[in-house]
């Protein structure tokens, strides 16, 4: 074959792959993800790499609601990893109402700035200890028993460990709390003492 005849085979060939989408370079290139199959890029969904929210539960914290009766604690459901004691769903009770409760009418006493220091649990006792940030008394009146009402029913839950008495504190220091008929408490509540505000039903 002449050489003119092997150059015009060459352009020939460099045609076709050019009409094919094959790009003509020696070396190897990248393709951009956007260009890829999605089949490629997850080929097996069922089995993504992401790790699951492991051994998760649903439990109720404490929320408040308006009634014919007032203003009534109400069961909200939350998602915690540790079901059998009460930090977690203090945690979580904390956090406030959604925006979706909210917009049922669900609403939290316990101010937003509220940080929950830390809780010590004491079984023979059968007590939580509660230790909060100042923030938790920029309340006063029935709204701070309203507050106090929805952690002591939250610390309460029977399957978070059983408790039946809870303590307060403010930044390590012994607090007094105020029931649900307006007293000063020196010692612990129980859910007793917020019958006023127990949920219906």
């Amino acid at each position: 074959m002449s050489r003119r005849a092997a150059a015009t085979a060459a352009c020939l060939v460099l045609l076709v792959l050019a009409a094919c989408g094959v790009p003509a370079d020696d070396d190897p290139q990248a393709i951009a993800a956007r260009d890829l199959p999605a089949e490629l890029l997850d080929p097996d969904p069922g089995s993504s790499t992401s790790v699951p929210e492991s051994g998760a539960t649903t439990v109720p914290v404490y929320m408040l609601e308006d009634s014919t009766d007032g203003v009534r604690l109400v069961a909200v459901d939350r998602r915690v990893t540790e079901a059998g004691t009460p930090n977690e769903r203090l945690v979580q009770l904390i956090g406030g109402a959604s925006a979706d409760e909210m917009e049922g009418g669900i609403t939290s006493a316990i101010p937003a700035a509220t940080v929950l220091l830390d809780v010590t649990t004491d079984e023979e006792a059968d007590e939580v200890t509660i230790d909060l940030s100042e923030d938790f008394f920029t309340i006063e009146g029935e709204a701070l028993a309203q507050a106090f009402a929805q952690i002591v029913w939250t610390a309460t839950e029977p399957e978070a460990g059983g408790f039946r008495q809870v303590r307060f504190s403010v930044d390590g220091d012994p607090t007094a709390v105020l029931d649900g008929e307006g007293n000063n408490q020196e010692g612990p509540v129980t859910r007793a003492s917020y019958d006023e505000f127990a949920p219906i039903g």
